[in-house]
Order: structure tokens, then sequence, then C-alpha cells
């Protein structure tokens, strides 16, 4: 099967009985991204490996998820969000250089 996953280390946040945020032990969410049925070498394949990629990296971060008394997302949250989609290209850079050398 062709796919890779798309692993995040967020920090936990628990909130307490006041305002203020404890961070709790990191957790892992992991998901998995499926390039079957796509031609990375055409620009219409990678365009829908990287929705695939942005949809899947969201998801695993909670990106969407908004904080209660908050507009803007936490900076563990984006943290997670870049480096979830940064390891993604770079196992995708890794799978195509694998393929081109024959493999």
């Amino acid at each position: 099967m062709k796919t890779f996953a798309i692993t995040a280390a967020a920090l936990g946040l628990a909130v307490t009985a006041g305002p203020v945020l404890a961070a709790g032990p990191a957790e892992t969410s992991t998901t998995k991204v499926s390039f079957a049925g796509l031609d990375l070498d055409t620009p219409e394949g990678q365009e829908m490996l990287d929705r695939r990629i942005e949809r899947a990296a969201r998801e695993v971060c909670q990106y969407d998820r908004m904080r209660i008394g908050s507009r803007l997302r936490s900076k563990a949250t984006i943290d997670c969000y870049e480096k979830a989609k940064a390891s993604a290209k770079q196992q995708v850079a890794a799978i195509v250089e694998h393929q081109r050398r024959g493999g």
C-alpha cells in the first residue's frame, strides 16, 4: 500500500480550575496519508498529495479546533502543524527519490 504516516507530538494542555493552563504529558498522534493512484511526476498529482498532507496535518494537530476564549491558535498547535507538514514533505521526497532510483 502506498502510504506514509504523519506523526505529531503535541504538548497536552489541561485546563485547571482557574484561567491558568498546566502543561500535561506529551501526546503523539499519527495518521496515514495515501498516495496510491497519484502520479507524482505530474503537477496535478503533486497538488493532490499536497492537499492530502494539508488535511492530515490539520487533523493530527487539531489545527481547526478553536481554544476556549480565543480565536488564535496556540503556538504549540502552529508548531505541531508546521512540523507535521515538514515531516510529511521529507517523507515524500525520500519516497520519490527511492522510486526514481528504481526502488
